[in-house]
């Protein structure tokens, strides 16, 4: 029987790749989750709340919600979870499905569940089911200091999606074009925004990084990105000063924008902020200050439904501070 633990040390069980063998960028090449126990997500819930009940009787439906795919065990899995969690809004000390079944002022509360459906239909046991609801809907929320990264669409946008990226990894540059479908598809409700973190593993990354750094200071850092990614063998000094030039810009400047300190500390306050937020690989993304983790979300689709969640709750979520520069550059 499932059963979540209670209080501000209720914490469910992690889902996180199953292989380190499969992370060629240092922990995040997974473009589908990979399950495995593993660690500890916090909740959402009232600190020192005692453990809402478990339900008894057959699975109910819940507005809004379909469970039509379920079978019966599956039904009765997610029915536990949504009975025995606590709602994603703090204010509402009630399970999902008291929250939904009500008509509770919580809009995340209808998506949670359908969140739950869909993990348990995935395939997610108990456990990797509840770890995902807690990496979406739980408290621990990122603050993102955006300062002057390479950045499109609305300043104000109520989505903001922060991506850093090392060049030389093959993930990256399979879930650049993905992240970048999600952010065209919701303009101008959504803000898109790139950092650096070159991996030690990868002896180019950091002149790519240098270089896309010297080229945003020019305004063409997301022509550059894009000749960084569908050049990733060729990334030697030469090859930059081509891509440089074949993007138009000012060879001197960049040249010594490239070499420069400031480059360098460009690269140092990225990988700094990452570390920070919990940087286990690239790509790491970052949604409105939760982290859309790999190990638990495949890119492709529940991006997608993430962005639209967002937007129906209003952007809640808390997240990157504002600021950035945006820099208009079509790819």
């Amino acid at each position: 029987m499932f059963t979540p633990k209670s209080g501000a040390g209720r914490l469910a069980l992690a889902a996180l790749s199953a292989l380190a063998a499969l992370s060629a960028c240092g922990g995040a090449e997974r473009q589908d989750p990979q399950f495995a126990d593993a660690t500890t997500v916090p909740l959402p819930g009232p600190p020192g709340a005692a453990p809402l009940d478990a339900p008894g009787g057959e699975p109910a439906e819940l507005p809004g919600v379909d469970t039509s795919e379920l079978v019966r065990r599956e039904r009765h899995t997610w029915w536990q979870l949504v009975s025995q969690l606590y709602a994603p809004c703090s204010e509402q000390a009630v399970s999902i499905a008291q929250c939904v079944r009500e008509s509770r002022p919580c809009a995340a509360c209808v998506p949670a569940a359908q969140l739950v459906a869909d993990k348990i239909r995935g395939g997610a046991s108990a456990a990797e089911a509840q770890a995902a609801y807690g990496v979406r809907f739980g408290p621990n929320v990122k603050k993102i200091e955006l300062a002057d990264s390479p950045s499109r669409g609305p300043e104000r946008a109520p989505v903001q999606i922060v991506v850093w990226s090392d060049f030389e990894c093959p993930s990256c540059k399979r879930a650049v074009p993905l992240v970048d479908e999600v952010f065209e598809r919701h303009a101008p409700h959504v803000r898109l925004v790139h950092k650096v973190y070159p991996l030690r593993s990868h002896p180019h990354a950091e002149a790519a990084a240098r270089a896309a750094i010297a080229a945003h200071g020019q305004g063409r850092y997301w022509q550059m990105e894009r000749l960084l990614f569908e050049n990733q063998e060729r990334l030697e000094e030469a090859d930059l000063l081509g891509y440089a030039q074949k993007i138009g810009l000012d060879m001197a400047r960049f040249r010594a924008d490239m070499k420069g300190d400031a480059a360098a500390k460009v690269i140092e306050r990225d990988k700094a902020e990452a570390d920070k937020a919990g940087l286990s690989g690239t790509p790491f993304i970052v949604v409105n200050g939760r982290e859309f983790d790999l190990a638990l979300f495949s890119l492709q689709g529940e991006l997608d439904r993430w962005v639209k969640t967002e937007l129906q709750i209003g952007g809640g979520g808390g997240g990157a501070a504002p600021g950035a520069v945006t820099e208009n550059g079509a790819r």
